[in-house]
């Protein structure tokens, strides 16, 4: 996952779909002081900061990229609101993967039956994925807290 802060103001904010866990954008444009343009496409946004993402809000968004998707997690106004909102799905996936793929792979060496390299494969993957993810996770919350003098 790679991390991105933009500041400036949002110009456009297309909602695609909404439910109790995620609102989907099909496309968001913030411009930056510079005058540059920033579109982000298919953005996945956290209810809590959806009403932060409305065009004319200025500040500071914090984006990020995923394997299969990219979205804001987090976001500080001028005008003194600010939420964090990462979301921890792949990261939980990644260490099922792990418990799975290793246990399997346990189970395969215990009962002496032919080593299963699937099952070695995705415990390995599983458990370096969970690793970055968390890493990256607490990254962002620390770079989200960092900033916490922004106004």
């Amino acid at each position: 996952m790679t991390i991105e802060v933009i500041d400036g103001t949002v110009e456009s904010a297309a909602l695609k779909s909404s439910n109790a866990k995620v609102a989907m954008y099909d496309r968001i444009v913030i411009r930056a002081a510079d005058g540059s343009e920033r579109r982000l496409d298919k953005v996945a946004v956290s209810p809590s900061l959806s009403a932060m993402v409305e065009p004319g809000t200025h500040g500071r968004f914090y984006g990020y990229k995923a394997i299969d998707h990219r979205g804001l997690y987090a976001a500080r106004t001028r005008d003194g609101r600010s939420a964090f909102a990462i979301p921890t799905g792949n990261e939980k996936i990644m260490l099922m993967m792990a418990i799975v793929g290793l246990g399997g792979f346990a189970i395969m060496l215990l009962f002496g039956s032919k080593i299963g390299l699937l099952s070695l494969v995705l415990g390995v993957l599983g458990v370096v994925g969970y690793f970055r993810y968390r890493r990256d996770r607490l990254e962002a919350r620390a770079r989200y807290d960092g900033d916490s003098d922004y106004a």
